[in-house]
Order: C-alpha cells, then structure tokens, then sequence
C-alpha cells in the first residue's frame, strides 16, 4: 500500500470495506479533482511547465522533479498570481495527509527553488510572509 501512495496513487481501501465508505472516498477525489490541468503549458522565461506531459524545463534542459515538488509546482503555477496558503497547499498537494503540520510545505518548497535556481533565471515563486506563495502570471496567459 506505501510504495503505491509514494509512486501517485491517490488513496487506497483496504477489504473488507462498507459501501458507504466507498462512496465517501469516490466522492473526496472527485474533490480534489475540481480544478483540471490547464490545456496551455506555463511559460515564464526560460520556464516551462508541460502539464500534459507532467514535464518541467528550465532554459530548455529537464528539470528533475519528485512528485510532492511537482504537484506543489503545478498548484502554484495554476493559481498564479493568487497566494496560496500552507493550509490550501496542503489541502491540494499533501491531500490533508499532514494534519496541518506545515513543515512538508517548506521543506518542499526549499527544494523545489534550489531545483529552479539558475544564475539568469528570475525568482518565479514569491513568498508573502505570514500569507502564503504565489507565481507569477504566465508569458502565455490570456494570448491566443
């Protein structure tokens, strides 16, 4: 059961399980599911994230990602522009697995930042203190 939650799996059941459980944990995903990966990738400068392709590039080169550094990625960058608390993060990218502790949330943060550091590369992930993170809005947004 771990090693599937560590590789993606959203949630798991355990037999013998009642109908009702069933149906609570169908509807908590179609939950988390509510907001869809936006069809455009995210551009801001020399980044880019594919979200068809679950892919991130930096000044063209792959960039390497864990899955937590990725979801917490994605969740930023389609919210951009809009700052995003701990408690939502959580909520969004841990799926309440971390009962509040928050420590998840800046760890992996601190990780994905050192992952996106590069000597011409901008801050693309901002920190409002006391709030929450938010992105920039994407080179792409609202062009067609």
């Amino acid at each position: 059961m771990g090693p599937a939650l560590e590789l993606g799996a959203a949630d798991y059941i355990v037999k013998p399980y009642s109908p009702a459980e069933l149906a609570a944990r169908i509807w908590a995903a179609l939950r988390r599911r509510n907001t869809p990966d936006p069809l455009e990738p995210y551009v801001l400068g020399e980044l880019t994230i594919d979200y068809a392709e679950r892919r991130v590039t930096l000044a063209g080169e792959p960039v390497p990602l864990a899955l937590m550094e990725y979801r917490l990625l994605a969740e930023l960058s389609v919210h951009a522009e809009s700052v995003l608390t701990c408690q939502h993060l959580l909520a969004r990218v841990w799926r309440d697995k971390n009962k509040g502790d928050i420590r998840p949330v800046r760890s992996t943060m601190n990780k994905l930042r050192r992952r996106l550091a590069a000597a011409d590369n901008p801050t693309c992930i901002f920190t409002d203190p006391r709030v929450g993170y938010r992105m920039v809005v994407s080179e792409t947004a609202g062009s067609e």
